[in-house]
């Protein structure tokens, strides 16, 4: 695999300027399948925009253009940056989401179709650990630590950056932005409240 500084020398000054420059969104991850070598593999495109996105993975990418598709819908992206994933809340919010999952998997379809859509906004861990206390499963701060701990330990995960220069990638922003419209509405009244 390249290294972090080796891909970033690959991207042009215009590319990468663009890429920060743009908004980028977390409020709702985006689904996607990787190909990995003959396999597709699920990743959450977080940290998103027309230019690209950020995803975790425990796999090593030995090359750096990766072919990605959202249902037929196929593309590809460059991996401009790797780096060891180090945020313990990246990994406590993945553990969460697993176990709201294991839970949703037996719940009436209602109460399902519910804590799958609260699974694909990222953040909330608090709340959503909250909705898990609800179903019977109580996560103290020292037991979610050890989890965090664990897991890390066996199945380390790696932060990588993917540039995308395609218009079916665009068109999975738009679609994006315009369905999670309702949430970011919420966000900046909910934020509108908070004092300073």
């Amino acid at each position: 695999m390249m290294h972090s500084r080796e891909m970033e020398h690959n991207v042009s000054q215009e590319e990468a300027t663009m890429s920060r420059s743009e908004d980028r969104h977390s409020h709702i991850g985006i689904r996607l399948h990787c190909q990995l070598d003959d396999k597709w593999e699920r990743v959450e495109a977080l940290g998103w925009n027309v230019a690209g996105f950020n995803f975790m993975h425990a796999r090593e990418m030995v090359r750096p253009m990766l072919a990605l598709r959202r249902g037929l819908t196929r593309f590809e992206g460059l991996v401009i940056w790797a780096r060891p994933n180090t945020n313990d809340e990246v990994v406590a919010e993945a553990i969460t989401n697993e176990l709201i999952f294991k839970r949703a998997r037996h719940a009436q379809p209602e109460l399902r179709s519910r804590l799958i859509k609260l699974i694909r906004v990222s953040g909330m861990r608090e709340e959503k650990t909250q909705v898990l206390a609800t179903l019977g499963v109580a996560i103290s701060d020292d037991l979610m630590a050890g989890l965090v701990a664990k897991r890390k330990r066996e199945h380390p995960l790696i932060h990588y950056g993917v540039q995308v220069q395609s218009d079916a990638w665009r068109a999975i922003v738009d679609e994006t932005l315009n369905v999670s419209s309702v949430i970011v509405a919420m966000e900046k009244w909910s934020s509108a409240f908070v004092k300073p």
